[in-house]
């Protein structure tokens, strides 16, 4: 099969590799399909609506205004940066479809320019979330700086002492200040409740096309970034980064359901709506936000188990959260992790109780309020 590219020789060089024998790109104007590059949007209003062959668009252009053009166009399928092979291998394999109608495909790829649109425009971190974010990562960072970046913020530092506490920490002395906050449960601790929530806002949405809550959502991820942290530093792997990818690992739910239409229980129903899921966004979003890479990678694959251990921590913090029986999650994670049985039960027996704890404090709150 011959496919006319028009675009980049970095980009063609990537379809090509992926492609491999099963076709050939080239320049020649009587080829079996076409497949361009976009790149701007005046590369658009130059194209035709039809096509005489099946056209595939690669759309680099981050413009809110190319998906709504994207709409008049008749064309076989649309790809995304990053290029990924199993994608390209996927729209290509067997027969190439008719381009006579829009094609369902394309339907589902253009819905998810939209999606794509509006993950590239979500609103940044919050400054003090990137604050403390730059913090951790610089080595002459003194405890000191934290607490005060931490202590300008009023509202924030009183939700610190509501959550410190809550039954989640189990304090036998009621904490009254940030600075006692830390002694108690330590820097990292607080510094972590202070990312958690600042990043709050982005789950203030109404989530019942998830079945669920923004709170509830927020409270997972909460727990799974808790969980992380402690099965990440057991396996020897970076707890902060983990923290933060549990933190993360939804937040591609909070752009796909002002999409959705119906109600969706996994990751297959996502994609029978829409075309992609909420793994593939949270990454895309996070990539936006310069997030590294490894915590990325990770929130893409936060489904899937993995040889890779960072990835395991939270695949397996994630299993140990929303089942019910986290018997069978923890004989597998002791067994990708190299940590024992009983001291994974360890760690997390006494987090999910406390989860419970609160739980049942929250609904006896609600029936008497």
């Amino acid at each position: 099969m011959k496919i006319l590219y028009v675009g980049s020789a970095q980009s063609k060089a990537l379809f090509q590799n992926a492609l491999g024998d099963t076709a050939t790109l080239t320049s020649e104007k009587n080829a079996d399909a076409c497949l361009i590059e976009i790149n701007d949007i005046a590369t658009l209003f130059k194209l035709p609506k039809k096509f005489p062959v099946p056209t595939y668009f690669y759309l680099t252009v981050k413009d809110r205004k190319a998906v709504e053009i994207l709409k008049e166009f008749q064309i076989s399928g649309i790809f995304f940066p990053p290029l990924k092979p199993e994608e390209i291998k996927k729209k290509f394999a067997g027969k190439i479809p008719t381009n006579n109608t829009k094609v369902s495909g394309n339907e589902f790829d253009t819905l998810k320019a939209k999606i794509i649109a509006k993950a590239e425009n979500i609103p940044p971190l919050p400054a003090l979330a990137r604050d403390l974010i730059k913090l951790t990562r610089d080595d002459k960072t003194q405890m000191k700086d934290f607490i005060d970046k931490i202590k300008m913020d009023q509202g924030l530092s009183s939700r610190i002492i509501k959550l410190v506490n809550s039954p989640f920490y189990g304090l036998r002395q009621e904490v009254a200040s940030i600075d006692r906050a830390t002694v108690l449960i330590g820097l990292n601790s607080v510094k972590n409740l202070a990312l958690a929530i600042s990043t709050a806002q982005f789950f203030k949405k109404n989530f019942s096309l998830y079945k669920t809550t923004g709170t509830a959502l927020w409270d997972h991820s909460f727990l799974v970034a808790r969980l992380s942290e402690l099965l990440g530093k057991a396996a020897g792997e970076d707890e902060d980064a983990l923290y933060l990818a549990g933190l993360m690992h939804d937040i591609g739910k909070t752009v796909l359901v002002d999409f959705l239409v119906k109600e969706a229980s996994s990751m297959e129903d996502e994609h029978n709506q829409l075309g992609t899921d909420h793994s593939a966004i949270g990454e895309l979003v996070l990539s936006k936000w310069s997030v590294a890479v490894p915590i990325t990678d990770a929130v893409r694959a936060h489904h899937s188990s993995s040889d890779d251990k960072f990835k395991a921590v939270l695949y397996f913090s994630n299993r140990i959260a929303i089942e019910e029986d986290y018997t069978e999650a923890v004989e597998d994670a002791s067994i990708a992790l190299g940590v024992s049985y009983d001291e994974i039960v360890k760690i997390v027996a006494p987090i999910l109780k406390s989860e419970n704890n609160e739980e049942g404090e929250n609904e006896t709150s609600k029936e008497t309020s």
